[in-house]
């Protein structure tokens, strides 16, 4: 896409509002949407105005972008004649053949816009108020009135022109290996049917003018011996030369729906030269010649996708068709659950109607042949707040009666409260709960997995669920393993490593075993995870003291391999396996001796929710080893970026009905004035 298209979506996703109480657009966004995009550009202008906008890097560098010849006339973001003051929407419209990506914004003046495709060379069409602006293959639309923008990017879908009946319609080649299986793309139908317009297009023409087979002959280059100057030259000697005889050439003609068949390229070479010496085992691209090349190929590809793209403007024009005029469709604002999205206050929402027929659509059905990952899935959205202490973003996603009823007893169990025992927020960088039920979770597992394979697999997935429900016991493993941990990370730390290498002696040439010493980085870090019955633990430490891979140390162990990168120890106290990298806290906490310290802030996250983290760049800050990062300067970049990040937590929320939640938060530098200008000294940073 030119330059001036790109700065005009890059602007509209990036500008912020000059006021509020401006028209809303979503009443054009049709029904059948498949996701949307809102951006509230009122939330916008009261962290940061347009003036701030325009000194930062990125406002700086849409303007540099811009063409020479509009640089003159743009000296700010409000020129693009864009309305600051209202709401954005991206939103995504597709069927089985074609997918739209269009960009929707209010107009604030619409000669500022005219100019800037004047003054960019680019024409455009103006019937009375409605200006159309087409790229050179028109599968980029751009259309505006006094009132609105659209921006409309298209893009057919290779699934559906390489069906047999399509491809014999439009005068394709025709793929004979085509097959995929009604349950690899047999969906949900969408509760809010809209328009197809492949189908109306192909109705709306009565007579579909056949495309005629052209022959288009071969074009080749010739070959040319390239002079070699006499006396030594590169090229390979051979004991017996050769001379080629010379060939005929062949001119082909080939069809579009014909496959070229591979032509072995050949060369005329002039052997009369006796300074030559042809190695008839060396290919002809040694010897310096031009190669002949067949552009038939090259040809039918222009032309099959000349024919797919005249397909894709057809529907292009058949769906923007009407858009301007007065509304003779239903909105999105008719689906329900999309206006329960709607939040005031985030400053951008992402809404998706059904994550599931999303995978379909957009990920190439080949992929997955068949298996549906997030069946019983529905639909989702993403909501990003930038307040004045933190930037937040929370999302949710709808389940099915029957998914929500195994997440709700997969996530009944929470974390153990004797882990916060074995915590000092003192010490470290990060952490990571998660609690569910073990028992309940290889119960549901079975479950889970049929519903994933069973639209395509339906016998092995019956045959393994129940294999799988008959050879374990679910009630014993979740004694072994109860299903919550925490996971706690404090740095990173270098440890000597003693290592195998050879050196060669010079005098006998013979390979001698010396042991040396290097310095790694590993995590340091200490692992919990809850257990009642330790009796098959206790085997398998056993086990491992008698192999001589476990080293006991009285009190706790120490896994003892060559091949661990660094040393890890564990132990079994007080109902919780511990492993470890501290050698010092393992015995502290063997020995009853371990200091604890949580906040009520960090109690809270890791025991009131099934999965919570928590990170602190800071803490890490100045802590990776010099020889992790060959160039100081970046080092000296990544510590200045890790010390300029706020502390990040995450969360998942209980269930409410259908609906799962959850939420990430990075707290805000109380010298930074908010969440917007905040981001923005963050990508300058990074940006030098």
């Amino acid at each position: 896409m030119n330059h001036l298209s790109k700065c005009a979506v890059t602007a509209i996703f990036s500008i912020v509002a000059l006021g509020a109480n401006a028209q809303n657009l979503a009443h054009k966004i049709p029904a059948d949407a498949k996701a949307v995009v809102t951006l509230k550009g009122d939330n916008l202008i009261e962290l940061m105005s347009v003036k701030e906008f325009n000194t930062t890097f990125l406002g700086k560098k849409m303007l540099e972008k811009m063409p020479e010849s509009v640089k003159g006339q743009t000296k700010t973001i409000a020129d693009f004649g864009i309305n600051l003051a209202s709401v954005f929407y991206y939103y995504n419209q597709s069927n089985d053949s074609v997918s739209y990506n269009c960009v929707l914004a209010p107009v604030n003046n619409s000669g500022q816009i005219d100019d800037l495709f004047k003054q960019s060379d680019k024409k455009f069409t103006r019937n009375d108020q409605l200006r159309s602006f087409y790229n050179h293959d028109s599968t980029e639309v751009v259309i505006w009135n006094n009132e609105m923008l659209l921006f409309v990017k298209s893009s057919g879908k290779e699934a559906y022109f390489s069906r047999p009946e399509v491809s014999k319609r439009l005068g394709l080649p025709v793929t004979k290996d085509y097959s995929l299986t009604d349950s690899a793309t047999t969906v949900a139908e969408p509760a809010y049917r809209g328009l197809d317009y492949t189908k109306d297009a192909d109705s709306a023409i009565t007579a579909t003018e056949p495309y005629l087979e052209e022959t288009v002959p071969v074009k080749k280059k010739k070959a040319v011996l390239r002079k070699h100057k006499s006396g030594r030259h590169n090229l390979p000697k051979h004991k017996i030369s050769k001379k080629y005889p010379k060939r005929k050439k062949i001119k082909k003609a080939i069809s579009i729906d014909e496959q070229p068949l591979k032509e072995e390229s050949y060369a005329i070479i002039d052997t009369t030269n006796s300074d030559i010496i042809i190695d008839e085992n060396a290919p002809v691209s040694a010897y310096g010649q031009d190669i002949e090349i067949d552009t038939a190929t090259v040809n039918a590809n222009k032309r099959i996708v000349a024919i797919k793209n005249k397909e894709v403007v057809s529907w292009t024009k058949k769906m923007i068709s009407g858009f301007f005029a007065k509304d003779n469709h239903s909105s999105i604002l008719s689906n329900k659950d999309f206006v329960k999205s709607i939040d005031e206050k985030a400053e951008v929402t992402a809404w998706l109607a059904n994550t599931e027929k999303a995978m379909l659509d957009f990920m190439p059905a080949a992929i997955f042949k068949g298996i549906n990952f997030l069946n019983g899935y529905g639909s989702a959205n993403v909501k990003l707040y930038l307040e004045k202490n933190a930037i937040r973003i929370g999302s949710s996603i709808t389940l099915s009666n029957e998914m929500a009823e195994a997440f709700i007893k997969i996530n009944k169990r929470k974390v153990n409260k004797k882990f916060l025992n074995y915590v000092n927020e003192d010490k470290l960088t990060g952490y990571m709960a998660y609690a569910l039920d073990t028992k309940a979770y290889l119960q549901e597992y079975p479950k889970l997995m049929n519903r994933m394979y069973g639209s395509i697999y339906k016998d092995e997935a019956d045959m393994a669920t129940d294999l799988f429900s008959l050879l374990l016991d679910e009630e014993a493993v979740s004694k072994v393993i109860k299903g919550d941990a925490l996971f706690i990370f404090n740095g990173l730390k270098q440890n000597e490593v003693t290592y195998k290498t050879y050196e060669y002696n010079e005098d006998n040439f013979e390979k001698d075993t010396v042991t040396k010493t290097k310095k790694e980085t590993s995590p340091d870090f200490l692992l919990m995870i809850s257990t009642e019955d330790t009796r098959l633990l206790n085997k398998l430490i056993a086990y491992g003291v008698k192999k001589n891979v476990v080293k006991n140390q009285q009190g706790y162990y120490e896994i003892f391999t060559s091949k661990t990168p660094m040393p890890v120890y564990f132990a079994i106290h007080e109902g919780i396996i511990f492993v470890g990298t501290n050698v010092d806290e393992i015995k502290q906490i063997v020995s009853n001796r371990y200091q604890a310290k949580v906040s009520a802030k960090h109690r809270d996250a890791i025991l009131k929710s099934n999965f919570s983290a928590y990170f602190s760049s800071k803490r890490l800050a100045g802590k990776i080893p010099e020889n992790e990062l060959t160039n100081p300067v970046q080092l000296i970049r990544t510590n200045k970026l890790l010390n300029s990040l706020g502390d990040i937590y995450l969360k998942s929320n209980q269930i409410k009905g259908i609906v799962f939640s959850g939420e990430i938060s990075m707290d805000i530098p109380a010298k930074e004035q908010n969440a917007l200008k905040y981001l923005f000294s963050i990508a300058e940073d990074v940006e030098k």
